[in-house]
């Protein structure tokens, strides 16, 4: 039996406060108390119907299974590491990324308001449906919605562009029948949530939705846009709220890992005050900075010239790429009048 702390599995912050009223402190308490009279003494020591109890054993099991250490070595994980990418339709940004956004890890995707990080965020969910034959990772993607900001429409720009454009330069490739606009949409599965208890509820419940669209093509791409939003304005303790943060990091970084996808979070800029100074930085603290792989900041010159900016990664150097919102989506920039005077950017 585990003597695991409760506290330090992944756990919902329902089911570990129900846990803890209950007098359960470790695993090896769940356990042992389902040992010595079934399910159905557990079951009255929780006052909950078998059915929750059988729920909670199975959280509980997969939460205590997912921390136990397998240890690999470094041949075996870079021989395993099939480095994928989504594209982001930018070459600048694509290859300053190694490629584009990789999947099997967790990104993110900073800036203030009006800097682009949305309408990113809808460009990726639109590119994970390309086909292999053209580049693609032939997927499906997942958009989780807090603020309301998702935009069929803008959506539908992207996806009628990206078919034109591959239709285009593929003339001598026979592209797959399903490979058009409405598809695309279809692809793209939007969840709306309007407070903190839903958006952990549909974390824990992702992977079941992962399975569930398995076929045709599985996803490839899950977007949190905002991971601040619901945090920024609740009211829970910061210990409260810093676990629940460490718990979706955790949740979305073994899903990218176990199901081959890129998780995608975005991230609202704040003002740090030190002293008599102040810098704008990344919202959610140092201890949320610690869960991401890669951290990229958005911004936009005097031009509308979109600047991302490499400011943490594993793989590549601190770098920054130029490109720009179009009516098609993003792209490279086209032309830039008076280039040799740097424009300023405020991140």
């Amino acid at each position: 039996m585990s003597a695991i702390p409760l506290n330090q599995l992944p756990l919902r912050p329902s089911t570990l406060s129900l846990l803890q009223k209950r007098g359960f402190s470790t695993v090896k308490d769940v356990e042992e108390s389902k040992a010595n009279g079934g399910l159905s003494n557990l079951s009255d020591e929780l006052d909950l119907s078998l059915a929750q109890t059988a729920a909670l054993v199975r959280e509980v099991t997969s939460a205590s299974s997912s921390i136990k250490a397998q240890g690999s070595s470094a041949l075996s994980l870079l021989m395993g590491r099939k480095q994928r990418s989504i594209i982001t339709f930018s070459k600048a940004v694509d290859n300053m990324l190694g490629g584009g956004i990789s999947l099997g890890e967790l990104t993110e995707v900073c800036g203030l308001p009006g800097a682009g990080k949305t309408q990113l965020a809808m460009q990726l969910c639109v590119n994970a449906t390309l086909p292999e034959m053209v580049g693609g990772v032939c997927g499906q993607a997942i958009y989780i919605d807090t603020e309301g900001s998702f935009s069929p429409e803008r959506c539908r720009t992207m996806a009628q562009a990206l078919v034109k454009h591959v239709q285009k330069s593929s003339k001598n490739k026979k592209l797959p029948d399903w490979f058009k606009t409405c598809t695309i949409l279809k692809s793209i599965h939007v969840f709306r949530v309007y407070d903190e208890a839903t958006q952990v509820a549909l974390l824990h419940s992702l992977p079941k939705h992962l399975e569930k669209h398995e076929q045709p093509r599985p996803i490839r791409l899950i977007v949190l846009d905002s991971i601040a939003f619901h945090y920024r304005s609740t009211t829970s303790d910061f210990v409260g709220r810093s676990r629940s943060l460490s718990d979706a990091a955790s949740l979305l970084s073994d899903m990218a890992s176990k199901y081959d996808l890129a998780a995608l979070v975005i991230n609202q800029m704040t003002t740090k005050i030190n002293g008599s100074d102040s810098q704008t930085v990344p919202a959610l603290g140092e201890s949320w900075a610690h869960s991401v792989t890669t951290r990229l900041i958005l911004a936009s010159d005097e031009q509308s010239i979109r600047h991302c900016r490499l400011v943490k990664s594993p793989h590549k150097p601190y770098a920054l790429a130029r490109y720009e919102v179009q009516e098609c989506g993003i792209r490279d920039v086209v032309s830039i009048q008076n280039d040799s005077k740097r424009q300023r950017v405020d991140y």
